[in-house]
């Protein structure tokens, strides 16, 4: 009998510029528009095809020189497509799949530069923010002195045929996440 085995792709990056100190609400509602900003995941793509995933790995990141920001978040949102009884508009529901507040832990935040861009900072603590449905969350237990391990969430898609997400963070730095889905 062989081995069950997991398929495991490379990670894909998203990154959006200048946050704002709250989600920007209007990118999340009822639209008949394809939801494409923040999009990490499109069922309907040609790297998607087939793959079907119930599964999101997502690690997030800060770009900045400096790691003082406050307020910092990241929220997953999966969308569904609904068919209106005439057969010609579709609908796109979204529903959260995570809120998360990001942190980095006391020592020195490792910098990074990837894809040439300088100051790239990987987080070092998440948590779900209370009432949110849950995840399954990686915080390292204790922080090494330059905190080389990044927290990161194995997030459930519900089905979700399109997944986006949005950042927050005061100072209004790029933010960003690498992801794969399982």
């Amino acid at each position: 009998m062989p081995p069950i085995t997991t398929p495991q792709q490379n990670f894909r990056k998203v990154t959006a510029a200048s946050v704002a100190s709250t989600y920007n609400a209007a990118n999340a509602v009822l639209t008949s528009t394809v939801p494409s900003t923040g999009l990490l995941f499109d069922v309907n793509s040609a790297s998607a095809n087939g793959e079907n995933p119930s599964l999101l790995y997502v690690m997030p990141f800060l770009v900045s020189a400096s790691t003082n920001q406050t307020g910092i978040g990241m929220r997953i949102i999966g969308w569904r497509k609904y068919l209106e009884a005439a057969g010609t508009t579709f609908w796109y529901v979204p529903t959260v799949l995570a809120d998360l507040t990001l942190t980095f832990t006391s020592g020195t935040v490792p910098n990074y530069t990837i894809d040439t861009i300088a100051n790239t900072r990987t987080f070092s603590g998440i948590t779900q923010v209370a009432g949110t449905p849950s995840g399954n969350l990686y915080s390292p237990a204790t922080a090494a002195g330059a905190n080389v391990e990044p927290a990161f969430a194995l997030i459930d898609l519900a089905g979700a045929q399109y997944v986006t997400a949005q950042f927050r963070s005061s100072g209004t730095p790029d933010m960003g996440a690498f992801w794969a889905t399982l």
